[in-house]
């Protein structure tokens, strides 16, 4: 199955098309989920606060479906 991904901020290096934080596809096999997805991208857990898939705050164990489109944002600080 594929799924579109955006990495925000901090973690649009991990953008495997290297182009900062524009959305990009990947393959992902049936019944993955958002934690299998960061584990294929290597991101580390501690850099992630916060998985939107259709507009809705979604946990690691969450399985993906065909054709969804993720956001991932890293903690923000400032003020």
């Amino acid at each position: 199955m594929e799924v579109k991904v955006r990495c925000y901020a901090t973690l649009s290096r991990y953008n495997p098309e290297g182009k900062g934080d524009n959305p990009f596809t990947i393959e992902l096999s049936a019944g993955s989920t958002v934690a299998d997805l960061l584990d294929q991208l290597g991101v580390a857990r501690g850099e992630v606060k916060q998985v939107f898939i259709r507009h809705k705050a979604r946990l690691l164990d969450y399985q993906l479906q065909d054709g969804e489109q993720v956001a991932v944002f890293p903690p923000v600080a400032g003020g």
